[in-house]
């Protein structure tokens, strides 16, 4: 009996929906396959980061129960007995000497009020910038400024009255100080590190920033280049700053900027059409930009400028929603005559890209490129985020993946999780039926999935398409039962008896905890 078979699953996301490199696959959420191992397996899940857990005595849940770690910044000795969950919203350049900071974590992948909890958070973080005083800082679109320890714990810690923040980096200065920049609309602001834990020693650098959405910025051979409308501005290495550093061809907008070999490469969209312009761009392995609203990624070094892929539900990423597995790994090389470094080198390797606006399912965290030099260079979809309006910035900080999200009325963080798995999804390429009389129709009889021990808890569940037409239909197994979960099983077989030339097939791994089924090999037997 002839047989279809897949034993290779690493081949990424393909651009067709028949064909690809070994192991491709036409579609796949939440699916590891970067591992040393070329199986089919479940990635890890999310959770949310800056919850806190809210208790009530009544069958109701009230946020005013609390019991969150709070602690004061107040001079005086006696705590405020009815702590704010928010800074002064004074228009001051400071916030109140006084405000209530809730240190908060999570263990729970809900932020939903009904489940007992709420959100440090309260605007959608635009931008992550992780320091050399060892904290991460998140800067959102309402103003706020929160702050994360190397345990996962978040805090809001500033409130800048300007409103949304629009660009954040840290940055050196003569005398080994250490800057802390942000710009709002039109006013750039700094804070040394570590500074004042309250914030009131941030101070205005000057407030002639152009007025434009984003504005994005880099250090970049010792000096900051900030995104500013139509120019860039600067702040040198000595803190010195003009607003017009860099003055761009008319109609040109600069979003996103990053260094290559100590230069700045600005990505910039049209003023007549701004929904094709360069979202973010990011050096991995290959310099890659994704540009417009369709998800449409390209190779961008400056010498070639090529299509490379297309997220499959188009979608677009913010100016940081970009960032490499691994980062801030720098070569510098330098010249005894030289004032300063000469050529920089920044090592990451994978890109992640932080995908919204993507049709439904579509959404989520996709990885492009390679973890070591004999994986193929693919694109994948590792985390699923598709409950979600929009992803605001991406960074990885010890190893932990970290995205920002915003849903509806809600905002937050997530985090991805090394204790517990997602469900995994995997569509596999078309298969057309070998020619035959045309008398004879094909039959698919059954299909056999080979795995390693299934773990207890976990399942295996098969469906199939015929001819690209209508709903997945599920395969059951000979006892009438719609999923595999027998305990150490190896050897999954699903009845199918359906007709037709172009056969489809879909397997859904349902995980336990941190355990999942491990597929090694997909045959399916027709005649």
């Amino acid at each position: 009996m002839p047989i279809f078979e897949i034993t290779s699953f690493r081949g990424g996301l393909s651009d067709y929906d028949d064909k690809g490199i070994p192991g491709a696959f036409k579609f796949g959420t939440n699916l590891d396959i970067r591992k040393q191992i070329d199986s089919l397996s479940c990635n890890q899940t999310l959770v949310d980061e800056g919850l806190d857990s809210v208790h009530s005595p009544s069958a109701s849940i009230s946020p005013s129960s609390s019991v969150s770690r709070t602690s004061s910044l107040s001079p005086s000795a006696t705590p405020s007995p009815t702590p704010s969950p928010t800074p002064s919203s004074s228009p001051s350049i400071s916030p109140s000497l006084s405000p209530s900071i809730t240190k908060s974590y999570s263990n729970s992948p809900s932020p939903s009020p009904s489940a007992g909890l709420t959100t440090v958070f309260r605007g959608l973080i635009h931008f992550f910038v992780k320091c050399s005083d060892g904290y991460t800082y998140g800067f959102d679109d309402q103003g706020y400024i929160y702050r994360r320890d190397a345990d996962g714990f978040w805090l809001q810690i500033y409130k800048d009255s300007n409103g949304a923040i629009k660009g954040a980096v840290e940055k050196p200065s003569p005398g080994r100080k250490t800057w802390m920049y942000w710009a709002t609309n039109t006013v750039l602001k700094r804070k040394p590190l570590p500074g004042r834990a309250d914030w009131n020693d941030a101070e205005v650098v000057n407030s002639n920033l152009e007025e434009a959405d984003w504005h994005t910025m880099k250090q970049i051979g010792g000096a900051l280049k900030i995104a500013n409308r139509d120019m860039l501005a600067l702040v040198g290495y000595d803190d010195s700053y003009t607003n017009e550093a860099l003055d761009l061809i008319p109609g040109n907008i600069s979003k996103t900027i990053v260094e290559r070999n100590g230069r700045a490469i600005v990505g910039t969209y049209k003023t007549a059409d701004p929904n094709k312009g360069i979202n973010a761009a990011i050096d991995s392995e290959f310099p890659l930009a994704q540009i417009g609203d369709d998800g449409e990624i390209y190779f961008a070094n400056m010498n070639n400028a090529m299509p490379s892929k297309r997220f499959p539900g188009g979608g677009k990423v913010n100016p940081d929603g970009v960032t490499t597995l691994i980062e801030d790994i720098n070569f510098f090389e330098w010249e005894e005559t030289a004032l300063s470094w000469i050529d920089k080198q920044s090592i990451g390797n994978m890109a992640l890209f932080a995908v919204y606006n993507a049709d439904s399912g579509y959404n989520g965290i996709y990885s492009y490129g390679r973890k070591n030099k004999n994986h193929p260079f693919v694109l994948n979809l590792e985390y699923l985020t598709d409950d979600y309006d929009e992803l605001g910035a991406i960074t990885v900080v010890d190893g932990t993946i970290l995205v920002s999200y915003q849903d509806g009325t809600e905002y937050g963080v997530l985090a991805v999780d090394s204790t517990t798995k997602a469900v995994g999804t995997y569509y596999g390429l078309d298969f057309k039926a070998p020619v035959k009389n045309p008398i004879n129709i094909t039959t698919w009889k059954y299909a056999e999935l080979f795995m390693s021990p299934l773990p207890s808890g976990a399942s295996v569940s098969f469906y199939y398409k015929m001819n690209k037409t209508g709903s997945w239909v599920q395969a059951y197994l000979a006892n009438g039962t719609a999923s595999y979960s027998v305990v150490s099983g190896k050897k999954a077989v699903f009845n199918i008896g359906a007709e037709g030339e172009i056969y489809e097939q879909k397997i859904v791994l349902t995980p336990t905890a941190n355990s999942s089924a491990e597929i090694y090999r997909s045959r399916t037997y027709f005649i």
